[in-house]
């Protein structure tokens, strides 16, 4: 047994790259954090950063008032199972967010993160056909570029080629072309490929057969894609084709919802009701894994309007501590008006890198909503190539060096600004970034 030593390459971590047995020591593919106060993370060196690396630290770190909250909770209950139990935070915590998502939303349903939250929605999906003896809707259409989680049926209906790596997936889960502006699934006017990517939905649709299709599911900004944006007009028209054809409309929100886009539901900026949402990252602000599920009256009736069993869950799903999290973040969205917040320095983050950046030849676009804001790099201005694996290795190390933690994915890098951020931190994020692309000509 290996002891008085930290041995970081036992971990295996997320999305990381694991380099050979030989090469470790040489070529450390970890970055070490140690504090993390506000907008702020440290290093071992004491060095600070502004995080902008996830979605999920709503009301930055350290806040006090979340940790009394939680430090209050586990020492009044610091666990209860809600398999035919309860305790009050549950049933407070789900009459918040129905009250903050508003109609058509009748009922909550909590898990641990949100890919269980997008696992929960598919299976209410099918739950709800099945009642209606309607069991030849088992399928699911996503779009080309989303994202929605790391368990089975989440993974499945992520369609970003992370299946190659693990075989099949669940069957029946089909991707639909994303009307992407930037790098769009056929050359035209951004109204000509919208109308292109709701055709070929359609004739998706069709070609499967209407009747066996249980779901669509949305991001309305592609988070891990790179925080791309779907247009108004083509979110609302998914939503009429729906209701055509009989089907659930699954909008995954784990990323956009609880303020990040400027509204507290994206589904609110577009003026769209789903039938299933699902939330985690900012609902609890990072202070405790959770994710929950919100459904419709018409699913809620349909299911349990006259008795029944959901048989799905886990032992640690409603979590009191992570109720009492979730409301105290909520509290604080609240109360500091932070979905404001989200929604002024968004716009003059974005408004800053565009003046800073828009005409520099690595610059492909610089777009985002709210406090999801990616800046793209190409190689070539004109045929939009992505920058080099060993050119985004080095433009990273130059946003550490001006203090910056963002995510590097795909040439694109991504940025989540904490719904606090302040207009000086906002000027030091536009500042630091335009630095470091100008270190890199």
């Amino acid at each position: 047994m290996q002891t008085g030593s930290t041995h970081r390459y036992n971990v295996l971590h997320p999305f990381s790259y694991m380099p050979p047995a030989g090469e470790l020591e040489r070529q450390d593919p970890f970055f070490t954090l140690v504090k993390g106060e506000g907008s702020w993370v440290f290093d071992g060196n004491g060095r600070p950063y502004l995080y902008t690396t996830t979605a999920v630290p709503s009301v930055g770190l350290g806040n006090g008032r979340i940790i009394e909250a939680l430090t209050r909770q586990y020492e009044t209950l610091s666990f209860a199972s809600t398999c035919e139990q309860s305790h009050d935070l549950a049933a407070k915590l789900a009459d918040k967010l129905l009250c903050l998502a508003g109609e058509p939303y009748a009922m909550a349903f909590f898990t641990t993160d949100g890919s269980g939250a997008v696992e929960t929605a598919m299976r209410l999906a099918r739950q709800y056909h099945l009642a209606r003896q309607d069991g030849r809707r088992s399928k699911f259409i996503s779009l080309e570029g989303n994202y929605h989680g790391t368990t089975f049926g989440s993974g499945s209906i992520t369609h970003m080629g992370i299946q190659a790596m693990f075989g099949e997936g669940l069957d029946g889960c089909i991707s639909a072309p994303t009307p992407n502006g930037f790098r769009p699934p056929m050359e035209g006017s951004p109204a000509f490929v919208t109308r292109y990517c709701l055709d070929m939905l359609e004739e998706i649709i069709d070609e499967q057969h209407p009747g066996t299709i249980a779901a669509i599911v949305l991001e309305l900004v592609q988070g891990v894609n790179g925080i791309v944006v779907l247009p108004e007009d083509y979110v609302r028209e998914v939503r009429k084709i729906a209701d055509k054809y009989g089907i659930l409309l699954i909008v995954d929100e784990v990323a956009t919802g609880v303020g990040r886009t400027g509204s507290w539901l994206a589904c609110h900026r577009y003026g769209v009701e789903a039938d299933l949402l699902t939330l985690s990252k900012g609902l609890t602000g990072g202070y405790f894994p959770m994710g929950a599920t919100l459904f419709s009256g018409k699913i809620r009736e349909e299911l349990f309007g006259n008795g029944g069993v959901f048989l799905h869950g886990s032992t640690q799903s409603g979590h009191p501590v992570g109720c009492a999290a979730a409301l105290a973040t909520l509290d604080v969205i609240e109360e500091q008006q932070l979905v404001r917040n989200a929604a002024d320095k968004g716009a003059y983050i974005l408004a800053g890198l565009k003046a800073a950046l828009s005409d520099h030849p690595l610059v492909g676009e610089i777009r985002g909503l709210g406090l999801m804001l990616a800046v793209e790099f190409v190689a070539d201005g004109a045929s939009k190539e992505p920058v080099t694996m060993a050119w985004s290795q080095r433009f990273t190390e130059e946003l550490r060096r001006e203090g910056i933690l963002g995510n590097f994915f795909n040439s694109i890098l991504l940025m989540y600004p904490p719904l606090t951020v302040t207009r000086e931190e906002a000027d030091f994020l536009v500042e630091g970034v335009s630095k470091a692309v100008r270190a890199m000509a």
